[in-house]
């Protein structure tokens, strides 16, 4: 049986933070209308918010790419044990975002997801 060197670290020593932990495969798909992040054991669900107009164009968060009204969407995730709600803005087309996409620029929105 293989055991992740993530879990191993975690197993031992439960409060080692997020940022001390070895980089890990992250993981960003779609989930019905949720955006889904993940690292594991971490995991952040995102979900989507009612379709304002974007004023302005916006920057992806995930891929950094400009983004025009239907392009683009806003994603919120409650953190655990929490009333504090964090938002994202993100590609509509979560494949195409995901190619574009930095691991490290994920794993700093996962962050967002799972952390006060």
């Amino acid at each position: 049986m293989a055991v992740d060197e993530r879990e191993l670290i975690l197993e031992l020593f439960p409060g080692t933070p997020f940022d001390l932990l070895p980089p890990g495969e992250v993981l960003y798909y779609r989930e019905g209308e949720h955006v889904v992040i993940e690292e594991a054991p971490f995991r952040a669900v995102f979900e989507p918010v009612e379709r304002p107009s974007l004023p302005r164009p916006g920057i992806c968060e995930a891929c950094g790419r400009l983004l025009g009204g239907a392009y683009a969407r806003y994603f919120r995730v409650r953190l655990p044990g929490s009333q504090v709600v964090r938002y994202v803005l993100l590609c509509e087309d979560t494949e195409a975002c995901r190619e574009r996409a930095r691991p490290e620029v994920l794993r700093r929105i996962l962050r967002k997801g799972i952390l006060p």
